[in-house]
């Protein structure tokens, strides 16, 4: 179980998960809805934010935006410059 936020800078929580988390749980919820395996879903989503936690407690903070620029090339927020090197690309000349 996490505990409550010490610092400003901490995640947003919403009841026991932090908001990427709750986000995860959310979707489960409304796919639960629209396909009427509430309960399934829900549990199912249980297990997923589980092991995203897990996942995500092992590497360091900013991983999945960090590999979502080096895989995608993606960009980390769109107050970023456009001049921005092609994720592809590991040599500059």
């Amino acid at each position: 179980m996490r505990d409550i936020p010490n610092y400003l800078d901490d995640p947003q929580q919403i009841l026991l998960w932090e908001f990427d988390e709750f986000i995860l749980l959310s979707v489960a919820f409304g796919l639960g809805i629209m396909t009427d395996y509430l309960g399934l879903m829900l549990v199912s989503g249980f297990f997923v934010v589980k092991y995203y936690r897990k996942g995500k407690d092992r590497r360091p903070n900013g991983f999945l935006l960090h590999a979502a620029y080096w895989y995608c090339g993606m960009a980390a927020s769109e107050h970023t410059p456009t001049s921005k090197p092609i994720a592809f690309i590991r040599r500059f000349f």
